[in-house]
């Protein structure tokens, strides 16, 4: 009868274990999936304010900064939510995506602050200054592009645990 009691317990924890490391996983899933759905919006809106603002038409340049930034903060707060399960998965690979995905973020943040305090160097014909922000947004962005690249890279050699 003891042997009996053992085993029911330690089969309850293995599934209630194995329960916590698939909502984890799931979790992931369902953020990974907004986080790209932000990041694809934020990506539309700072293309729109290079275009508006390569056109001289600065407001609509600075609502479409400030449209990028909203989403790619909502990204970076959902990925730091995912961080937190994929820790408690123990795999790396989960943790790697997203502090990958995190750092490129904060690269595409940092690429659409640029462009915002460039914008009113341009109204004020301060090219030089503008110009120089205007080479500090394009630079992050590069380097997010390169942590993307790094993230893809990453799915396909682990191709199994991404789904």
């Amino acid at each position: 009868m003891r042997n009996w009691t053992l085993i029911l317990t330690i089969l309850t924890m293995v599934v209630f274990l194995s329960g916590c490391i698939n909502s984890d996983i799931s979790r992931m899933d369902q953020l990974t999936s907004t986080i790209n759905d932000h990041l694809k919006k934020g990506d539309s809106y700072y293309n729109q304010a290079v275009n508006s603002i390569n056109k001289n038409l600065y407001e609509p340049g600075i609502t479409q900064t400030n449209n990028a930034l909203s989403e790619f903060d909502q990204a970076r707060s959902s990925a730091q939510e995912g961080l937190i399960y994929a820790k408690n998965t123990k795999e790396d690979v989960f943790i790697n995506y997203f502090q990958l995905t995190i750092q490129e973020l904060d690269l595409r943040i940092n690429a659409t602050n640029e462009m915002k305090v460039a914008i009113p160097y341009l109204q004020g014909n301060e090219t030089t200054t503008a110009n120089q922000h205007i080479d500090l947004a394009n630079n992050y962005m590069q380097q997010s592009i390169a942590l993307q690249t790094q993230k893809t890279d990453l799915v396909k050699q682990n191709v199994a645990k991404f789904k």
